[in-house]
């Protein structure tokens, strides 16, 4: 699978243990960062690649009724072997057969879509599990510029320029 993968979750001594599976290959945005270093642009190749197995782990997170709501770069983690893999589900939703929609604005401005920016404005908006596949293009930009639309911006004023 295209996720982190959990080996332990447990307590002992009152002290709550989480061990998750190693991913030294950094994130992307630490892949593309290096290349930028060095002069070099990622090769489109290794971005299908990475966005190929990343839509893997969203489909299965929707056909699984869940949105993770913060898809980039520093969220998609490559190990030693190559495998690339979504983490950070500090913010993922789970969509019930009674909410199919969310209406709270959460994640990380660049890359969120412009259905999200807007339920901060008005009350009405919600959103699905669309909102990833937008992520997830900012951050197929991101991989190709080293960094994703507006940069240059201070985030809230990228937050009033995303939806127009």
């Amino acid at each position: 699978f295209c996720f982190g993968r959990f080996f332990y979750q447990g307590s002992v001594c009152a002290t709550c243990l989480l061990m998750a599976e190693l991913c030294n290959g950094g994130s992307v945005t630490d892949l593309v960062k290096g290349f930028l270093k060095r002069g070099e642009r990622m090769d489109e190749l290794i971005i299908a690649y990475i966005l190929h197995e990343a839509l893997m782990g969203l489909q299965h997170l929707h056909e699984n009724k869940t949105i993770h709501r913060d898809i980039k770069g520093n969220n998609i983690l490559l190990t030693t072997e190559g495998g690339v893999k979504l983490v950070d589900f500090g913010v993922s939703a789970q969509l019930t057969s009674t909410r199919l929609r969310r209406n709270t604005s959460v994640g990380t401005p660049f890359w969120m879509a412009p259905e999200v920016i807007a339920c901060e404005q008005q009350l009405d908006s919600s959103y699905d599990a669309r909102c990833d596949a937008w992520s997830l293009g900012i951050t197929a930009i991101e991989l190709g510029d080293g960094d994703p639309p507006l940069a240059d911006l201070h985030p809230m004023r990228a937050l009033f320029k995303i939806p127009r």
